[in-house]
């Protein structure tokens, strides 16, 4: 027998021996105690040594047959992929063999075809060089008959437009003198117009140039009694103003002042500083203070509009009295 065989019981004894061995050992190894027999209960079973080995058997038995019946099976699974494969190949081959016989027959059907359609182009070809000779000839005799109209409507176009030629030249001709008759008759009215309009335009420039002239007077009239006033504003402005200490030769206020019609100081501001603030309140003051020039009435509303309802003045401190 294998070895194999032994090792089952073997192990069993073992563990019976070891079993015992822990029962023992509690009463070995305390000898002081004192020892209390107890009645115990053993269970027996009889082992069957045979009957252990023959399972062992049996199951190996069971192993070997189950790997046989896998082998067999992948014996089996084997040999029907190939024979599924070669059932495939053989399809395959049947499939080219088919498709080979297939395009082979495409190919006869497009030759005949191909053959058809060659033939039937030569037919509509032929038919198509008949009918464009045809064509050709009609086109040709009808072309000959157009070219022998159209010399004829040339021939009598160019009688007529002969005719017309000499009809429009004196036509022409009639219209040329005509139309010198009317320039000439034009540019005599355009003359008699032309000295007309110069007349008056001399006319007019006279009366512009004395009109102008006047207006010149009237200005320069109104400016010089406009000036002729400046002394009384600034004299009636002075009586007000006093020199500042702080006040400097070389300053210089310019003030601009808004009078009414009636001589009355409207507004007064600094529209160019000195550079001195009291010497430019001081100078503004100073208007204020003086309040209105009576005197302007005197001049014409357009002079006074013109030159002293706004107008600027300028100051200096060397201008005032101490």
């Amino acid at each position: 027998m294998k070895l194999n065989s032994y090792l089952f019981p073997a192990l069993l004894a073992l563990l019976l021996h070891g079993v015992v061995f822990f029962i023992l050992a509690d009463v070995w190894f305390e000898p002081d105690k004192e020892i209390q027999r107890v009645p115990r209960h053993v269970n027996a079973q009889i082992v069957d040594l045979k009957s252990i080995t023959t399972n062992a058997d049996r199951k190996r038995e069971a192993s070997a047959a189950k790997k046989r019946a896998d082998d067999q099976a992948k014996r089996k699974a084997q040999a029907e992929q190939k024979r599924k494969k070669a059932a495939a190949e053989k399809k395959r081959q049947q499939e080219i063999s088919r498709k080979k016989a297939a395009e082979k027959k495409r190919k006869q059907e497009v030759a005949k075809k191909a053959a058809a359609e060659k033939k039937r182009k030569q037919e509509v070809a032929r038919k198509k060089a008949a009918d464009e000779k045809r064509k050709a000839d009609a086109k040709r005799k009808k072309e000959l008959a157009a070219k022998k109209a159209a010399e004829k409507k040339l021939t009598e176009k160019k009688a007529a437009e002969e005719k017309a030629r000499q009809k429009a030249e004196a036509e022409r001709k009639r219209k040329a003198q005509e139309k010198l008759a009317a320039e000439k008759r034009k540019k005599a009215e355009a003359e008699e117009r032309r000295r007309a309009v110069a007349e008056k335009a001399r006319q007019s420039a006279l009366a512009s140039a004395l009109e102008e002239e006047e207006a010149e007077l009237a200005a320069e009239e109104g400016r010089q009694a406009a000036i002729s006033y400046e002394a009384y504003v600034r004299e009636q402005i002075s009586r007000y103003w006093r020199r500042s200490p702080s006040a400097r030769n070389g300053m210089v206020v310019e003030l601009s002042i808004h009078l009414l019609p009636s001589g009355e100081v409207d507004d007064a501001y600094v529209s160019k500083s000195s550079g001195d603030d009291r010497f430019d309140r001081d100078a503004v003051r100073a208007v204020v203070k003086a309040s209105s020039f009576p005197e302007l009435q005197k001049l014409d509303p357009v002079v006074f509009d013109r030159y002293y309802r706004k107008f600027t003045m300028v100051f200096r401190p060397e201008d005032l009295r101490r």
